[in-house]
């Protein structure tokens, strides 16, 4: 019994010492897309900010493929000691209800921080005969399936924000799927396709020069950054909330203290007026708040995600 005693101690003061000394190396910050996307960008800017805050360099690692699953899974099976990080975009609360196998699940990681959200914005093309939701809407139920909407890609999050409104609003409107904002847009902009959903980064100059017209954000309340564009809630949808976000996640396992001294480190740099700015800038807000915060958040998206796939049928290839 002392003997077990001991060992308990020693472990006690192992990990406190391991969490007093961190970083003793520098630590690596897994984005599972490709470099400059919004999620990319947002980790680099926390990564600068970070690595002057605790005084090691932490390092942007790109693992994109398999929608976003493979640099997911190398997080989860990496050593949970705080020297991997796993910054991250919707894709990690769809893909269990997409994907039959996984290499990894939500019950493998420790939800860090809620960096930031953004809004997807529902615009419509300049040949639409529509510029409001209401006239969206009144012309998909009098024509199912008529009109049709591009995201950029299956089962992306930009995608199941409008398939939620489609099932609150009770209308048939076709998905089609885009590689990318880039081809998505530029349909738009043909009028090769009356609808398109995407991020506000992605779409402010084509809505303030006037060339897409935008008929709300999936979302309860108005965007921050474009308060112009109404809300679904100002049309009396309150029930679809289509915002997309990035969050900062550790393998379980990560000693308490390790964690904590990360959190403060991001919330720091959360704070920072130059990491609103180039958030911002770039069409996303700021949010924080604590680790238990954000995993109820996700807990909440993995289930509504997973109903409005099952829903809705959405196979991913």
């Amino acid at each position: 019994m002392k003997i077990v005693f001991t060992l308990l101690v020693s472990l006690f003061f192992g990990f406190t010492a391991q969490a007093q000394d961190y970083p003793i190396k520098p630590i690596r910050m897994v984005v599972p897309y490709s470099p400059g996307g919004g999620t990319d960008t947002v980790a680099r800017l926390m990564a600068a900010h970070i690595s002057n805050a605790l005084g090691q360099q932490v390092i942007v690692e790109n693992k994109a493929g398999a929608s976003a699953n493979i640099g997911t899974e190398f997080v989860a099976k990496a050593p949970a000691d705080g020297y991997t990080i796993l910054v991250t975009a919707p894709n990690f609360t769809t893909s269990e209800a997409l994907f039959d196998k996984l290499g990894w699940r939500f019950e493998d990681f420790i939800p860090l921080i809620h960096l930031a959200r953004y809004g997807n914005f529902l615009v419509a093309a300049p040949g639409t005969p529509f510029t409001s939701l209401e006239q969206m809407i009144a012309r998909a139920k009098s024509a199912p399936g008529t009109l049709s909407f591009g995201s950029a890609g299956t089962g992306s999050n930009s995608h199941l924000a409008m398939e939620l409104l489609a099932q609150r609003a009770a209308i048939n409107v076709p998905h089609i799927p885009y590689k990318g904002s880039g081809p998505l847009k530029t349909d738009l902009l043909g009028s090769h396709l009356p609808l398109g959903v995407d991020g506000l980064g992605g779409l402010s100059e084509l809505i303030r020069s006037g060339k897409l017209k935008p008929l709300a954000v999936l979302a309860p309340k108005r965007s921050s950054l474009a308060p112009e564009i109404p809300s679904l809630g100002d049309f009396g949808i309150q029930d679809v909330d289509g915002n997309g976000w990035y969050g900062a996640l550790l393998p379980a396992g990560t000693p308490a203290a390790v964690v904590n001294k990360l959190h403060s480190a991001f919330a720091a740099a959360l704070n920072a007026p130059e990491i609103k700015d180039r958030m911002t800038s770039i069409g996303v807000e700021p949010v924080g708040g604590s680790k238990e915060d954000f995993k109820n958040y996700l807990v909440g998206e993995r289930r509504k995600w997973a109903q409005v796939i099952s829903t809705a049928k959405i196979k991913v290839d």
